[in-house]
């Protein structure tokens, strides 16, 4: 695999097929779809067939059926892209690397397209996905052309995590900081809006430095970075950073752009919107964003249950994303008692942050958590840091006057849910980053 120096300097005219460990997601698929219209010979291995959209890959015969196999790695194949590093015991890494073939991450591939583009990158611990979608529509509205974007979460309304337009000019890409992927992803944006900074990922920065580090890295890439110079370690960051770029500090547009108005509710969602604004200054266009119409699982309304209790699914899953959700609940409905059901998004997460993460649920009145959820990438060390159930335990010793349960699964969750306590006297919170959507095929939700 190529390092990334050499790697986003390499040339694409020089390969002709070009094959793809996985197409599904966002990333692939908007990479996929670039080449393609420039002409290349594509195809893809994917080991989750059953998505609609595999399935429009399969019918595009693009998707090698049945998962990852090493005949997929043709003789005609002279440049693999594959995820965020190679994938140890994948049959496909293993020939590739055997006939010593080109290779590089999907994340490599993002930046070498993206330089075709104006890009407006969007990084920070969270907000990233809610203020990309944001700008996205954004642009739409002021052009009447969808923009090109790559987005972490569908946006509501277009049903769409990811676009590839020929026709518009501006690339939208949501920057993740993990592993450093946004210096590949957006290595040269013309505009960086930096949400909010608090430490996250310690299983790659294990300090605030080192996690600073990196977004000053990036912001030295870029030629305009929006940003709120009073938000924790913004400061630090810009004044980390080795070269000079212009700052358009939101501070300085509150006034301006105070109604603006959009459909999304609590104080981190303004927050949200004046970035957007923000880049709206710089491109010099109108933010119209009143028929905004959200993004998927970001307190997204989902229906109400068979007791007439409003239920929102959300993607928090850090010590501050659980704050600013139960805020903004608080904030819209200040008679409702909370029912937060939650999956802690990874064991380590859970482990590092507990103590903020216990801190910044005091607005919930009954907290149920059925597991804690464990991405691929989670180390079996550090499922041996905390459990489920002393988790809870935590918890109840810090609120001994709330109603705190681990409730084992994701039935034995919902069977709770249903219990006619919980009705309109209720908002209810589903809140995680794993796996915890499926228990609204348990619950019968009516719209």
């Amino acid at each position: 695999m190529l390092d990334n120096k050499d790697a986003l300097n390499l040339d694409l005219s020089k390969f002709k097929k070009i094959h793809f460990i996985g197409i599904t997601s966002a990333f692939n698929s908007f990479c996929a779809n670039y080449l393609i219209e420039q002409g290349y010979t594509i195809t893809a291995s994917e080991f989750h067939q059953d998505s609609d959209e595999a399935k429009e890959w399969i019918k595009r015969g693009i998707l090698y059926p049945g998962g990852h196999n090493a005949k997929y790695i043709t003789d005609d194949v002279d440049l693999v892209i594959i995820p965020n590093g190679p994938i140890p015991g994948n049959p496909e890494c293993e020939e590739t690397e055997k006939r010593n073939l080109t290779a590089i991450t999907i994340s490599q591939l993002t930046g070498i397209i993206s330089k075709n583009f104006k890009v407006i990158a969007i990084a920070g611990t969270h907000g990233k996905t809610t203020t990309s979608s944001l700008i996205a529509w954004m642009l739409f509205k002021e052009t009447d052309i969808k923009p090109n974007f790559i987005i972490g979460d569908v946006i509501l309304g277009w049903n769409q995590s990811w676009n590839y337009n020929p026709k518009s000019e501006y690339l939208v890409i949501e920057a993740c900081e993990y592993k450093k992927q946004f210096l590949c992803r957006a290595p040269q944006p013309d505009i960086v809006a930096l949400t909010n900074i608090d430490l996250d990922h310690t299983d790659i920065f294990p300090t605030q430095e080192e996690y600073n580090d990196a977004f000053a890295e990036f912001i030295s890439t870029a030629k305009t970075v929006v940003l709120d110079s009073k938000g924790n370690n913004i400061q630090d960051i810009v004044n980390r950073s080795n070269k000079k770029f212009n700052i358009l500090d939101i501070s300085d547009i509150r006034d301006k752009y105070k109604d603006v108005k959009s459909s999304l509710i609590g104080k981190y969602n303004h927050e949200n919107i004046l970035r957007a604004c923000g880049v709206a200054e710089i491109l010099e266009i109108k933010p119209q964003l009143e028929d905004f119409p959200g993004v998927n699982f970001r307190f997204q309304y989902m229906g109400k249950t068979v007791n007439n209790m409003p239920a929102y699914s959300d993607y928090a899953h850090n010590p501050e994303k659980i704050e600013a959700c139960l805020g903004g609940v608080k904030e819209t409905y200040p008679d409702k008692k909370i029912l937060l059901v939650w999956e802690p998004h990874s064991f380590e997460r859970t482990y590092t942050f507990k103590d903020a993460f216990i801190e910044n649920l005091k607005l919930a009145d009954t907290i149920l958590i059925p597991q804690i959820y464990a991405p691929l990438r989670e180390k079996d060390r550090f499922k041996d840091l905390i459990s489920e159930k002393s988790f809870v335990e935590d918890i109840k010793k810090e609120y001994p006057q709330k109603d705190v349960r681990y409730t084992e699964s994701f039935e034995k969750t919902a069977n709770i849910v249903k219990n006619s306590k919980f009705n309109d006297d209720y908002i209810s919170i589903f809140a995680s980053a794993g796996q915890l959507k499926e228990i609204f095929k348990m619950i019968d939700l009516e719209k």
